[in-house]
């Protein structure tokens, strides 16, 4: 993923795959909460972020748009999504029925060797949240299942969990309640385990309760964040 060096050279002129990145670094910063729901995606701040012209931008944010990661609303712009909480419920319901059946279809079939990004990925969120990286520990836990749907080796099912996993960091951006969300952290490690020993139904059944542990800590009471200037995300030597 590119470095963003300043706003107005982030970027040289994107070659073929030059949308795809900005894709990916937009993606990125939905998923580990710098763009929080409801953020307006100013296309010409945009453009001078990314260095790339209008109709670039606008495909970028139209395929985020299809994504569910972004709403268009027309004469206002664009804007990081916010979903409403039944919206919330029904993308972990949808997480529960493709993670099941992918935990199923890994804790079958996967070797040890096969398991050892996962592995890794838990040690590296550990180490974030012991030196209270929490920004890093978000995009961890999040990329524990994206790696863990690309062990199915279904292109499919791998695209559809790492489309829900983006779309549940803006759940919990809006929806987190700090008091409860430690809890749930180590089912990751415990999992691994049974996939290890190939149990499949104690790892489905750990799949379905962690993703249900997840749902039930967030506060859906909790009013949404103030807006966020772009500008404060991608900034030279900022946290973007």
């Amino acid at each position: 993923m590119p470095k963003l060096v300043g706003l107005s050279n982030a970027f040289n002129r994107p070659k073929a795959d030059g949308l795809d990145q900005v894709y990916d670094h937009i993606f990125a910063s939905i998923v580990d909460q710098r763009l929080p729901p409801g953020t307006k995606l100013n296309e010409l701040t945009l453009c001078e972020i990314f260095n790339v012209g209008r109709r670039q931008i606008a495909q970028v944010l139209n395929r985020l748009s299809y994504d569910r990661l972004v709403t268009l609303h027309a004469n206002r712009g664009a804007f990081v999504a916010a979903p409403d909480v039944a919206e919330a419920r029904t993308i972990f319901e949808a997480r529960k029925v493709i993670e099941c059946e992918i935990t199923r279809i890994v804790a079958t079939d996967a070797t040890r060797e096969a398991l050892g990004p996962l592995r890794r990925n838990v040690e590296e969120e550990t180490a974030h949240r012991m030196h209270g990286r929490l920004r890093e520990a978000i995009r961890s836990s999040g990329q524990f299942h994206i790696l863990l749907g690309e062990l199915a080796k279904n292109e499919i099912l791998a695209g559809l969990v790492r489309q829900l996993v983006a779309r549940t960091s803006l759940v919990v951006s809006l929806y987190e309640n700090q008091s409860t969300m430690s809890c749930w952290h180590d089912d990751h490690g415990a999992f691994i385990k049974l996939l290890e020993a190939h149990r499949v139904a104690p790892a489905v059944s750990l799949m379905r309760k962690h993703l249900s542990d997840v749902e039930e800590s967030l506060n859906f009471d909790r009013h949404a964040h103030d807006p966020l200037d772009l500008r404060n995300v991608y900034a030279p030597n900022g946290r973007g």
